[in-house]
């Protein structure tokens, strides 16, 4: 029975410690307040707006993908953001992230 309580104590300081030490390992990332979420500046095509419409007003995109799914989901890909439409509709457009230099962290 004491053989028993051992290592059942071993066992919850051995899960205890690893999840500690795991949990003082994380990194953690921080963002300057304007950094988090910042409003674009781009005019971008507003949700339920048709890809006619699109077409007309921004041009063709760089590249345009093939519905996927059901609802049927695809993407035009513009220089600095990407559209995303429901069939024959915008659902949203989102603003590429640019790529941060991550040689001097």
């Amino acid at each position: 029975m004491l053989a028993m309580k051992n290592l059942i104590l071993a066992l919850a300081v051995t899960t205890l410690s690893t999840t500690l030490s795991s949990t003082l390992a994380a990194e953690i990332i921080t963002l300057p307040i304007g950094e988090q979420t910042r409003q674009s500046e781009l005019q971008l095509p507003e949700r339920g707006t048709h890809k006619n419409t699109v077409l007309e007003n921004f041009g063709d995109p760089q590249e345009m993908t093939s519905a996927v799914g059901e609802p049927p989901i695809s993407q035009w890909r513009y220089g600095e953001y990407v559209v995303y439409f429901e069939g024959n509709w915008v659902i949203q457009a989102v603003v590429k992230h640019p790529p941060q230099d991550l040689s001097n962290r």
